[in-house]
């Protein structure tokens, strides 16, 4: 990591470390800008690292955010490339449990045959063989992408820091919290917590409780909330492999990509249960690259910054439903941890200009790690000096 005296003056300056203001960091860099990043750990802490590194563009619609998907994917894998981090294309299968759930799929894959995100249907013989695992009993069928990638989000994050950090056009500032931010005639001016201050043609705040900090106004006035999941991983004693990442029919009642589809199609798929739906439980079951199962994940929603306590009852939820679509597994919890990130409840973003030189881009939910790297080379790529 980068040890140099951090000078005054720099072309942009982005704080949060997470996966927006990395990216955010990283294409300011690439453009030759003098760049600082500043986070308040030693390195993101929170969801920008605490999920399944899944990035699918096939849970996106088609239109901007698909686009920023696929963006993605060919960002990860450029990048990954040079940090020698692994990136497995492991593709995603999507459950149907009912026959109504089973033909909506079939119909789906004929619909996204010419597609960049191509999908495959697969009857209920051909989905239980692709698998270790799943329930004969609860599975009618499934749809496979065999496009989405998935990788270490936590090495992934503190690999590109470091080689950030490296650089000559990049100072990573960790360990700082940054308590004011302000425009002045022809420059921005940043303040930390102990004393210091920095000065950028632009500022670019891309983190979600630095947000409420800075700018409680606008954070009130845009409707943003914070959101907690709650993640596992379970003993795998007999070294099974999954095969592919796994996502329970709650998702085609809960993605855009399958409530789009369902509008077009004149079809409303019947609701998971209401103790699912009130601790915005969806289930997913991924492998990691030591072949650990991790099994999550709950929506937790509120206006105030949420505790890291976990719930036992959500815990239970989960692996009760998760039950119902594996057979084979012991279900030996070996560790739990939840993930907290910030949500614009309307239009999935928040992004404002204030004056000429200040921007807030955060609460873009759940689809950081698959649209994120995308936007943020969109957002600098407008960005003049």
């Amino acid at each position: 990591m980068s040890t140099q005296t951090y000078q005054r003056n720099y072309d942009v300056i982005v704080i949060g470390g997470g996966v927006l203001g990395a990216f955010h960091a990283y294409f300011a860099m690439q453009r030759g800008w003098k760049t600082l990043l500043i986070e308040r750990d030693i390195f993101p802490q929170q969801a920008s690292v605490r999920n399944f590194g899944l990035i699918i563009p096939s849970a996106m619609p088609p239109g901007i955010w698909r686009d920023r998907a696929l963006a993605s994917c060919d960002i990860y894998e450029e990048l990954t490339s040079q940090l020698g981090v692994p990136l497995r294309q492991v593709g995603t299968q999507y459950l149907a449990h009912t026959a109504a759930e089973a033909q909506f799929l079939k119909q789906m894959s004929v619909a996204m045959q010419d597609s960049p995100c191509p999908a495959e249907f697969l009857n209920a013989e051909e989905t239980i063989n692709s698998s270790c695992c799943l329930n004969p009993e609860f599975c009618s069928g499934s749809l496979y992408f065999p496009q989405d990638l998935q990788l270490d989000p936590d090495q992934f994050f503190r690999e590109l820091i470091n080689w950030i950090a490296c650089t000559s056009d990049c100072d990573y500032l960790p360990k700082t919290t940054a308590v004011s931010v302000r425009e002045r005639s022809s420059h921005c001016q940043v303040k930390t917590a102990d004393g210091r201050a920095f000065h950028a043609e632009h500022v670019i705040v891309c983190s979600g409780a630095d947000l409420q900090t800075l700018f409680p106004e606008e954070y009130i006035e845009r409707n943003v909330q914070y959101c907690k999941l709650q993640m596992l991983k379970i003993s795998n004693p007999e070294n099974r492999t999954l095969g592919t990442s796994i996502a329970s029919p709650i998702a085609l009642t809960r993605y855009p990509s399958f409530l789009n589809t369902q509008f077009l199609q004149g079809i409303t798929l019947d609701a998971p249960a209401a103790e699912l739906q009130e601790h915005g439980i969806q289930i997913w079951m991924t492998q990691n690259q030591h072949n650990e199962f991790i099994l999550g994940d709950s929506h937790a929603y509120s206006v105030d910054p949420p505790t890291e306590r976990m719930s036992a009852e959500v815990e239970e939820l989960i692996i009760n439903y998760a039950r119902k679509m594996f057979v084979k597994l012991d279900f030996q919890v070996t560790d739990r941890w939840c993930g907290i990130y910030t949500e614009e409840k309307a239009a999935g973003l928040f992004h404002k200009q204030l004056g000429e030189r200040i921007q807030l881009l955060t609460g873009i939910g759940g689809k950081g790690m698959t649209t994120g790297p995308g936007l943020a080379k969109e957002n600098i790529g407008q960005l003049s000096l």
